[in-house]
């Protein structure tokens, strides 16, 4: 089941801890001191490590920070001490072991700790599968970023010659046939619209960074999205500070509010209510965009940032990602926060801009 280190200078009680471990399927690598196991314990050689602390010359402490602090494993270590105390249990864990048992040894105990340092690690490679598979998607998109504009125009000009024609085919057509045209005019710009999101998404980024006041900008971006279909019927309420400025591309940033306004407009279907907050926390300039939707689904909040998640039937899973990497450029963090009741809440926070300093009272 699991590749199992074990260390102990007592042959007895090492004995008796292998036959344990291999009663329950694991696969036991065991040595009477480090020297005799080193071979095995490098990252991805083995699941686990259990070794005593009180060994003469390379004692229980000297391994923890051998395996952890110089060979970088992350592979939990379990220490086993015939004097367990608050001191040493601390000590331990500050130096990276994950757990501790006191002797005397018995099975439960061993196989108790174990079972939890297991689930750790599955924990771990899941995370870390899921790592590779978002870097191999990154390195795919930017392998098409480089040639991202001439496959924009390659597909854009026959669908811009497409949507003239069905318009000019709708022009002749009676009132129930122009509308299923104008439907498809409309799915032809949802592709056109999905292909720049993802092509962007794509592009490395070249920030063409000015100091922007941020209530401004969000300005705009909310009367942006007001003209959208989808946008029509939603409400949307600004709440800025005055003076709140950062370094940023106002294109760009302006781009990724734009993308959080129309997410909460389709996750409202059009007719909910989106509040905007601009403000100055300590040196960051923050941007709050709420709606009163339904939310994002609790199996997506660990998802939603990654390219090609999405909640939504027809969602490319893009807009996200692409915000995250613009802000993240920006040296900084794009967030779903908590919020009472229903609905979303985005928090976008970027280094701010310094204040000028406020002219002070002359004294008489």
């Amino acid at each position: 089941m699991a590749r199992i280190v074990l260390i102990d200078d007592e042959a007895r009680l090492l004995q008796t801890l292998t036959r344990f471990l291999e009663q329950q399927g694991h696969h036991v690598v065991r040595g009477g001191g480090f020297r005799e196991v080193e071979t095995h314990l490098w990252p991805g050689r083995f699941e686990l490590l259990v070794t005593d602390i009180v060994m003469p010359d390379f004692d229980g402490m000297k391994v923890l920070r051998e395996v952890v602090e110089v060979r970088q494993c992350q592979e939990p270590v379990v220490l086993i001490t015939g004097e367990p105390n608050l001191e040493t249990a601390s000590e331990a864990v500050r130096r990276g072991a994950f757990d501790y048992i006191s002797k005397p040894v018995t099975k439960d105990k061993l196989l108790e700790a174990v079972s939890r340092g297991l689930r750790h690690v599955h924990l771990l490679r899941e995370r870390d599968q899921a790592r590779q598979a978002e870097i191999q998607i990154l390195k795919n998109l930017a392998a098409l970023g480089e040639s991202a504009s001439v496959l924009s125009h390659e597909i854009r000009t026959p669908i811009t010659s497409l949507r003239h024609a069905l318009r000019a085919v709708g022009e002749k057509l009676g009132i129930e046939d122009r509308v299923l045209v104008e439907e498809f005019v409309g799915n032809l710009n949802r592709i056109e619209r999905m292909l720049g999101q993802t092509l962007s998404f794509a592009k490395p980024l070249r920030l063409q960074r000015q100091p922007t006041e941020l209530g401004a900008l969000v300005d705009a971006a909310v009367r942006e999205t007001a003209q959208l279909p989808i946008a029509t019927a939603m409400s949307a309420e600004v709440r800025s500070e005055p003076g709140v400025t950062a370094d940023v591309d106002p294109q760009l940033f302006g781009e990724v509010v734009t993308n959080l306004l129309r997410n909460a407009a389709e996750a409202c279907g059009g007719k909910g209510h989106v509040t905007v907050t601009v403000r100055r926390d300590a040196a960051r300039a923050v941007v709050e965009v709420e709606d009163d939707g339904p939310g994002v689904p609790p199996a997506m909040r660990a998802e939603i940032f990654k390219p090609f998640r999405s909640s939504k039937e027809y969602g490319t899973g893009i807009g996200l990602a692409f915000c995250r990497k613009v802000i993240e450029s920006h040296d900084g963090t794009i967030t779903l926060g908590e919020k009472p009741g229903t609905g979303a809440c985005f928090r976008i926070e970027v280094p701010a801009t310094a204040q000028a300093p406020q002219p002070q009272p002359r004294t008489p």
